[in-house]
């Protein structure tokens, strides 16, 4: 059985894993290459295989580095299965258009330079009609119950505590058992449960993107981000809050819902309004009200009685654009969670525009900036930022609130892969910065003396 490691190898992005056998092709997750210019160019490489050759495709979870590539092997020819969870396949129907569209636009937009400069115009990535088409070949499964794919392989999804739907992944293959971990979630969820523990398996292949740190101030993240709210009301300011649409809006709404009501009877932030405004995001949680495995029981319990917990009274989602224009009209304290979370489309830009050369407004980051986005600009307290063309000065406070990460820290990292009933063949280490993995590295083969192995991009190995 040959394993050949198509991205996620020595960096974060691009997830893909193509395992092949004398009779079986398949892969695990096709991401996209995120990030700066020289990882998206990787997007443009071909695949090493046929993708009409492909007997299935499996998916871990929704984020498009994990995904992202799909719209490309089913508009060139795949026609086999893709099996997920259905929280995977409703999120996906939303973030994979979104991702064509998005490159429909790219695409526009550098054909008018290349028009201007005398070159051919260039094709999308991928479009919107290619994305909707790849949906087409979902097959959702549930987690916790054993898939037979066929006489030779089966599949089983447990859950990773990721994202909502985020699965790891054990495929039982010539007498084998082959763990993907996919993104392995944080303990320290309001919404999902922990990622479930593995007790066996032959082969694992693990993340390991913040194997070298801890995660600081998680239990406070909420605390703080009120307070710095607060502050910023008392000074009559706007807060502006960039927040990935799919997973950490909704995060914030609960943890936000959950602090107001415990500070319910004499608290400012009820006298102020909160808005949502990304449509996808919009979408998403109506996903997170309806798909529910690997949530926790409170929140389906809630859900089930009609208890909204991504609502409270003065929180509005924002669905017209008009609507969203208006709130840039006027200087009254409010709180906006908008996307995209690192600043780089989406009405976020529109707000930003409008806000960041005032004093009083706050800008509080909660996720990861990459270093060539608009956000990271603003994160580095950047004096002069470009928007749509106009340079705004930058006159805001600058925030950044650790602890909002979906990924699992160093100790819990080495809590997932601990206890094992048996030491497996391997451990392939994997979705992390190369110092970052051969740090977990030296302390996973200390502490549980496992052999392990970090992969180079598009290297193949043989199990």
């Amino acid at each position: 059985m040959l394993v050949q490691f198509l991205g996620a190898a020595q960096n974060v992005t691009g997830s893909c894993y193509f395992i092949q056998t004398e009779k079986y092709k398949f892969l695990i997750d096709c991401g996209q290459f995120q990030g700066n210019s020289s990882e998206i160019k990787k997007n443009l490489e071909p695949f090493p295989f046929n993708p009409q050759e492909l007997d299935f495709i499996v998916l871990t979870h929704a984020h498009i580095d994990h995904t992202g590539r799909l719209p490309i092997l089913t508009r060139d020819g795949f026609i086999g299965r893709v099996y997920l969870t259905r929280a995977t396949a409703s999120l996906s129907e939303i973030l994979l258009p979104d991702s064509g569209k998005i490159h429909e636009v790219e695409c526009e937009n550098e054909n008018k330079k290349r028009k201007k400069a005398g070159l051919d115009s260039i094709e999308p990535l991928y479009t919107v009609e290619d994305a909707n088409y790849s949906l087409s070949f979902f097959n959702p499964i549930v987690m916790g119950k054993e898939i037979i794919i066929n006489n030779d392989i089966s599949l089983y999804f447990a859950n990773a505590g990721h994202l909502l739907g985020s699965t790891h992944v054990y495929i039982k293959l010539n007498g084998k058992i082959l763990l993907f971990s996919g993104d392995i979630g944080t303990e320290h969820s309001q919404i999902l449960n922990p990622p479930e523990i593995p007790t066996e398996a032959d082969y694992i292949f693990m993340e390991t993107t913040y194997g070298d740190r801890l995660h600081s101030e998680m239990n406070n993240r909420f605390q703080n981000l009120y307070n710095i709210i607060k502050e910023t009301i008392n000074k009559k300011g706007t807060i502006i809050i960039p927040a990935f649409a799919v997973g950490r809006t909704q995060d914030l709404i609960y943890g936000l819902k959950t602090l107001i009501e415990k500070n319910s009877t004499s608290d400012s932030l009820l006298k102020i309004p909160f808005y949502v405004d990304s449509p996808m995001a919009i979408n998403a949680t109506k996903v997170y009200n309806k798909d529910l495995e690997g949530v926790k029981e409170n929140i389906i319990k809630d859900i089930n009685e009609k208890v909204h917990p991504y609502e409270f009274k003065n929180l509005k989602f924002i669905t017209e654009a008009k609507d969203s224009i208006m709130l840039n009209k006027n200087d009254k304290s409010k709180v906006l969670i908008s996307a995209s979370g690192m600043c780089d489309a989406g009405r976020i830009l529109h707000h930003l525009k409008a806000y960041l050369d005032n004093e009083k407004t706050a800008i509080i980051f909660v996720g990861y900036q990459s270093e060539e986005s608009l956000g990271r600009k603003i994160k580095n307290e950047d004096s002069l930022i470009s928007i749509y063309g106009k340079e705004i000065t930058n006159k805001a406070k600058i925030y950044t609130i650790p602890g909002f990460s979906g990924h699992a820290d160093q100790a819990e990292l080495l809590n997932w892969i601990g206890k094992l009933k048996k030491h497996p063949k391997k451990i392939f280490l994997m979705h992390g910065d190369l110092k970052v993995t051969q740090a977990f590295q030296i302390i996973v083969e200390n502490k549980y003396n496992y052999k392990t192995y970090i992969p180079k991009l598009y290297e193949i190995v043989e199990i």
